[in-house]
């Protein structure tokens, strides 16, 4: 039976001021004035942006306040670049030089820039000898460019425009709304098991050190995709969440996970995260497997960050903390693992070679690399990805916003959804994963990514177990 259309909900209430997250907020000088319009939640925003104009977002979901600056545009274009090395050339084209570093000025708004979808597939440009195929998957990047919008501030509860007059993002009348069917895909689980065992054996053969093997989930769509986007920001409150869309693709992040902050100073900052919990469960922090995880991703990202960054300038300045995603304050949604990575760029480096050089995201990959590559390519055609999800798709690429000066902001996209809109009904992909290392269950990893689906089993009506 497929749910009742998702209708408006009223604005958020305050906020809060708790202290801001690790990730610099982007500022701005040469902007309007900091005019201030209350129109409601960026989720409420996105939901209510009239059918007829384009939008595309980067999503600061967080309710505590942790994650600041939300931004909202109508871009100019949309496009769909060939490739990495295209949609990199396009990015570059409208670098300004002599930008100041953001985190300097008291305005918080983005500058004029793009907001992207990168694919997983990108990766296979950078590294040809992980695929374990002979044939290659197109990995188009959608790039929606960004001369105004309007920019929120969690912590206020406040809309700033960005060189518009207009005081506050359009709002519809008539919200919209979407309907998901029943969930597909979970009785793949066996073939998971199967899947997660078959690495176990190859790591403890001396293959790799941890695999993040992944499965699709999926459900018959109708409706808005601005809707799901909203959605799940709403039940999630993503740190680093992304909306964009073209044609009759859309892409919904709602991640929790920064892959790569850069400010125009050069400094950047990776927060690679490994181990998740629900949030009724308070055991993550004493589960050395999942340190042992994280503790791995945090030297692939050192190595990654490394071939860019000045020597000695690579450094972890927080090892592990266990952080609280989406839900209430009193229960989480999720407990994660995370890390803080810091280096800053060689001088002549930009957001292009830092890119290059990271590219895939090591947390969605696993260690060494390359060989996590080979083997993902060569097991997860049987979970899922097949179509226009080959290959993983959009997920577990990296979505968010390149400033013209030379800041970038970009998630790792998991907790992401795919949609395919269409007359007479879509699409709507779930992707789900975790990382397997020696001593994994296949159980347990297969029960893992069902507490990470939640929020989208949720909307398809379905239910899974308290301890899932």
């Amino acid at each position: 039976m497929v749910p009742a259309a998702w209708g408006p909900r009223p604005a958020d209430a305050s906020l809060g001021t708790r202290p801001g997250s690790r990730r610099r907020p982007t500022y701005h000088r040469g902007v309007n004035p900091p005019t201030e319009t209350r129109v409601g939640s960026p989720a409420e925003a996105l939901r209510r942006w009239p059918a007829d104009r384009p939008v595309a977002a980067v999503l600061a979901g967080d309710r505590a306040g942790r994650s600041r600056f939300s931004l909202l545009a109508e871009p100019e274009r949309t496009l769909r670049a060939a490739g990495l090395d295209e949609a990199l050339s396009i990015i570059g084209s409208t670098r300004r030089g002599g930008a100041s570093d953001p985190a300097a000025h008291g305005m918080p708004v983005y500058t004029t820039g793009w907001i992207a979808s990168i694919p997983y597939a990108a990766g296979f440009e950078l590294e040809p000898k992980a695929a374990s195929a002979g044939h290659a998957v197109p990995a188009p990047v959608l790039l929606a460019r960004v001369e105004r919008g309007w920019v929120h501030d969690n912590r206020r509860d406040r809309w700033h425009p960005l060189n518009t007059t207009e005081p506050g993002p359009p709002t519809a009348d008539d919200a919209g709304s979407a309907r998901l069917g029943p969930a597909r895909g979970l009785d793949r689980w066996g073939a998971y098991e199967r899947a997660a065992a078959r690495v176990v054996k190859l790591i403890r053969a001396g293959d790799a050190f941890q695999v993040n093997l992944a499965h699709r989930l999926w459900a018959e769509f109708e409706g808005s995709p601005r809707a799901v986007g909203a959605e799940l920001t709403e039940r999630l409150g993503p740190w680093h969440g992304c909306y964009i869309e073209h044609g009759s693709a859309a892409v919904a992040s709602v991640s929790p996970e920064l892959f790569l902050d850069l400010a125009p100073a050069g400094r950047v900052t990776t927060r690679p995260m490994k181990g998740t919990r629900a949030g009724h469960d308070r055991s993550l922090g004493l589960s050395p497997k999942d340190a042992a995880e994280l503790a791995m991703i945090v030297d692939l990202m050192r190595n990654d960050l490394g071939r860019v960054c000045r020597f000695g300038s690579v450094r972890v300045t927080d090892a592990r903390s266990i952080e609280p995603h989406g839900g209430t304050a009193a229960e989480p949604a999720v407990w994660q693992g995370v890390a803080t990575v810091e280096g800053a760029l060689r001088a002549g480096e930009t957001i292009e070679s830092l890119l290059r050089a990271t590219l895939p995201p090591g947390s969605i990959t696993g260690a060494p690399k390359v060989r996590a590559m080979q083997i993902i390519d060569e097991l997860e055609p049987a979970l899922g990805f097949d179509g226009p999800m080959a290959r993983r798709g959009p997920y577990c690429g990296a979505c968010g916003f390149f400033g013209d000066n030379g800041s970038a902001v970009l998630n790792v996209a998991i907790r992401t959804a795919v949609i395919e809109h269409r007359p007479g009904g879509g699409v709507c992909h779930y992707p789900v994963g975790a990382g397997i290392v020696a001593d994994s269950d296949p159980a347990d990893e297969w029960a893992e990514t069902l507490t990470k689906a939640r929020p989208f089993l949720e909307l398809c009506g379905t239910k899974i177990g308290a301890g899932s």
